[in-house]
């Protein structure tokens, strides 16, 4: 699916906030996916899963003694004309959906 940067956030598509890029997420073929931030150099990665209508990440909390596996779960949707990936959360939260667009 190749580097999407993070555009647009908002509580509904009619009320999309612009956002600078604070690094991407980049989701690999083998169903891994690494974030870059622009400000640490630095990537975390995480697993995704794909199907017709959810795109859930998974990545790790590290505990003391433990590792916790955290998932995430949105409805996507792509626009190949303007190249863009909006994900709406499955879950209540502060912003709802999010624009990323192909870097």
């Amino acid at each position: 699916m190749g580097k999407w940067e993070l555009r647009q956030e908002g509580v509904s598509l009619d009320n999309l906030l612009d956002v600078s890029p604070s690094g991407y997420t980049e989701f690999l073929n083998d169903s891994s996916y690494r974030n870059y931030d622009y400000d640490s150099k630095k990537y975390t990665y995480g697993d995704y899963t794909l199907n017709d209508s959810m795109l859930v990440y998974y990545y790790y909390a590290l505990d003391i003694d433990q590792v916790d596996t955290i998932a995430e779960s949105y409805y996507y949707s792509f626009d190949k004309e303007y190249k863009t990936l909006t994900l709406d959360i499955d879950a209540l939260a502060m912003f709802d959906y999010f624009v990323y667009r192909k870097k």
